[in-house]
């Protein structure tokens, strides 16, 4: 594939586990590390990316989901880490032999190879969280998930995006007749939780520009979701302002996907 082209690999997303490679100009970066070092290396093999060079590890934000793996990947990849500085603080704390680790403040920006990396602040329940949009050459991509809620910035963030890769966490039905006890209820569907179908299709239909070509639904729960809702309900968001020539797909919480090239 071409040098030109945007690379995105989600190896997993979801509350087992949350790993997405992007490609772009011969640098890679991998957003979170939610796997173990084992479990990383063999979806990358799955996924066709096997013995790919990782330049950096960029972290949302400390939940296990997204870091359980984090210190072994990065060390096994010989890849450095990158955090916001609260989220550093609050790994170091959990695990001392995380010393090495590279910070940076949201709203900046800051270069990796060709890609030029912007993090954003996002309401959720952890240490100074955050998503990314990347820039690559003229063109600019985003992955944002685990958001209480469409924040102003979050939506700034997302717009004029040729890919996203966006939350769509539970359906609200779903969640209410679950076995979950009334308070993580409470917290899921709180402005530090988690997107719900409804409120991802709002986000998508508010963002959507006319240089938008894919997006993938991530972060979609097991118990209080399924794959063909959150797709049904986003599909129908695209009808409604009119774009079906934008590419909707899932991502799975076991196995990689295909690579997207864009």
């Amino acid at each position: 594939m071409s040098e030109d082209n945007i690379g995105i690999t989600v190896l997993g997303s979801g509350s087992s586990g949350n790993c997405t490679i992007i490609q772009y100009g011969g640098t890679a970066i991998m957003v979170d590390a939610g796997f173990s070092a084992r479990e990383t290396q063999r979806r990358l093999q799955l996924a066709g990316l096997e013995g790919l060079r990782i330049n950096a590890i960029l972290v949302t934000h400390e939940h296990d989901d997204h870091v359980k793996g984090l210190r072994v990947c990065a060390k096994t990849l010989d890849a450095p880490i990158f955090a916001s500085m609260k989220c550093a603080q609050k790994m170091r704390c959990k695990d001392e032999r995380l010393r090495q680790m590279a910070t940076f403040a949201p709203g900046g920006t800051f270069d990796i190879g060709s890609i030029t990396v912007c993090p954003f602040s996002i309401p959720h329940d952890a240490s100074d969280p955050v998503a990314f949009s990347f820039i690559c050459g003229n063109r600019k991509i985003a992955i944002a998930t685990d958001i209480g809620y469409a924040s102003s910035m979050v939506e700034y963030q997302l717009r004029e995006c040729t890919a996203l890769v966006l939350e769509s966490n539970h359906d609200l039905d779903m969640l209410a007749a679950s076995s979950r006890p009334w308070h993580l209820k409470q917290r899921i569907m709180s402005r530090q939780g988690h997107l719900s179908n409804e409120a991802s299709a709002q986000l998508l239909a508010d963002v959507a520009s006319d240089c938008t070509r894919n997006v993938i639904l991530a972060h979609i729960s097991r118990e209080c979701n399924k794959e063909k809702i959150a797709f049904d309900r986003a599909q129908q968001c695209l009808q409604n302002i009119d774009r079906p020539d934008i590419v909707l797909q899932v991502a799975h919480q076991n196995r990689p996907i295909e690579t997207l090239w864009c």
